[in-house]
């Protein structure tokens, strides 16, 4: 079973605030709103919905073990070419 910790795990160093990515901050592209609205969408799922999206992204499989891709032995890729 993986650890559901939050994204803001009281390891992460926030000086007792919770972070957030504005989506309306100024200067930012349309493509960097879009990441944070969705960012901030998955702040407020809980650790079930995020499960559930891992899987339907194909990350993680129904019995939540990481899928060939992104497990230690996966083969290397372009991204990892030396692992």
């Amino acid at each position: 079973m993986l650890s559901r910790e939050p994204a803001t795990h009281s390891l992460m160093n926030t000086n007792g605030k919770i972070p957030t990515l504005d989506p309306e901050a100024p200067g930012l592209d349309e493509e960097t709103r879009r990441r944070r609205r969705v960012l901030a969408e998955m702040e407020r799922m809980s650790a079930d919905e995020l499960v559930q999206l891992a899987v339907q992204a194909g990350i993680l499989t129904e019995d939540e073990k990481l899928t060939p891709p992104y497990r230690d032995d996966a083969e290397p890729s372009a991204c990892r070419p030396t692992d």
